[in-house]
C-alpha cells in the first residue's frame, strides 16, 4: 500500500509561481491524522449503526395492522460509492411504511434509545 501525501503551503509564504507550489528543503512534512478527517465525516452522520439497527428492530411490525412487512423510509442523502451507487445503511432514516395498510410513522414514535 502506498502513502498518500498531501501538500498544504504555509499561509505566511506567498506562492512563487502564482499556483501555490512551494519547494523547500528545510520543511518537514506534516502528517495529517485520519481521525481528524473521520471526526468531520461522523458529525454529518445522523444515526450510528447500532442506533439505526435498534430503530429498525423496534419498528419491525406495523403499529396499526400488526403486519410484519415494514419498509424503512430514508432520505436521498446516502453516501455514494465510487460507482455512484448509494451505500446501504448510510441514508438518513426518517420513518417506516407498512406494505399492507400503507400507513407511515416517523422514527421517534416507537423508538426507545
Amino acid at each position: 500500500m502506498s502513502d498518500l501525501k498531501i501538500y498544504r503551503p504555509r499561509e505566511s509564504e506567498p506562492a512563487r509561481d502564482g499556483v501555490g507550489h512551494h519547494e523547500s528543503a528545510n520543511d518537514e512534512p506534516e502528517v495529517l491524522s485520519f481521525a481528524m478527517y473521520a471526526d468531520r465525516v461522523n458529525r454529518f452522520r445522523s444515526l450510528d449503526v447500532i442506533t439505526r439497527a435498534r430503530f429498525i428492530h423496534e419498528n419491525r411490525q406495523c403499529p396499526y395492522c400488526h403486519d410484519p412487512v415494514v419498509a424503512p423510509v430514508e432520505l436521498l442523502d446516502a453516501i455514494l460509492n465510487r460507482n455512484n451507487m448509494p451505500i446501504p445503511g448510510t441514508a438518513t432514516l426518517v420513518g417506516f411504511r407498512c406494505d399492507r395498510c400503507r400507513s407511515e410513522w416517523p422514527v421517534a414514535d416507537r423508538a426507545v434509545i
